[in-house]
């Protein structure tokens, strides 16, 4: 009895495949408006499955699209909240304590983190007027590692903070910096006065620090930079360091 029962089941499942595929055998239409028709069939038997699909693609868009929408009025907010922060510190006589606490607090308040570089750079700005060395070269190592281009504003932001690092007495530091901003600027075009500069701090830092084989390496590197009269002087105080050096 089961065995008759399951061969009827597969019987009819057979018959409803066979008016499945005969039921636009006799269509005369553009292969366009067969294609509509079978959708729209197809769209009928399954528009439960069809519309709670749609729906949670539209739920998922609309997410998506809602983030970027409120990260956005946050970046504007931050935005506003720091120029009243700058506008504020400028028109009062507040000490540079009190203008680092409030950077740092908005720092520290921030969500988006789009406003870091800004505020790196002008906490490191007022550290050095305060004389702390250490921390103003910590913000724009910091800086510095978070951005890639332009070349020049990387090696810019490694070469003072390697100048920072020597006025703190942290020669390592130091030349880990300059270097940073040699290998940076090396492959860079139309640079070559920053370049060479770059090239001779790192050499001379490098002789400070005992090993002359790398500051003759990067001394040499600075003269053989083509710009005239511009490097002249970077050129000269090279050749001078490398004449001391051949003498010890």
């Amino acid at each position: 009895m089961d065995k008759f029962h399951k061969k009827n089941i597969i019987d009819k499942k057979r018959e409803e495949e066979l008016i499945q595929k005969d039921e636009f055998a006799d269509f005369e239409g553009s292969k366009a408006e067969l294609l509509f028709l079978k959708f729209t069939k197809f769209l009928a038997k399954n528009r439960k499955t069809v519309f709670i699909s749609l729906g949670a693609v539209v739920l998922v868009l609309a997410s998506v699209i809602g983030f970027f929408e409120y990260r956005d009025y946050l970046f504007q907010k931050e935005t506003v909240t720091l120029e009243d922060l700058n506008a504020k510190n400028q028109k009062s006589n507040s000490s540079l304590d009190l203008k680092i606490q409030g950077l740092e607090t908005f720092l520290k308040d921030q969500s988006t983190g789009k406003m870091e570089l800004r505020v790196w750079k002008d906490l490191s700005k007022l550290y050095a007027e305060k004389g702390e060395f250490g921390k103003a070269a910590e913000y724009l190592e910091n800086a510095g590692k978070k951005i890639d281009t332009p070349k020049e504003m990387k090696g810019f932001y490694f070469y003072i903070a390697g100048n920072y690092r020597e006025k703190e007495n942290n020669l390592p530091k130091s030349l880990e910096n300059y270097k940073i901003a040699s290998t940076v600027l090396e492959t860079a075009r139309e640079l070559n006065g920053f370049k060479a500069w770059s090239f001779y701090q790192t050499g001379r830092l490098a002789s400070l620090t005992g090993d002359k084989a790398q500051a003759k390496q990067y001394l040499e590197k600075a003269l053989k930079l083509e710009g005239g009269e511009t490097l002249e002087e970077v050129k000269l105080l090279s050749s001078y360091l490398l004449l001391k050096l051949g003498k010890t």
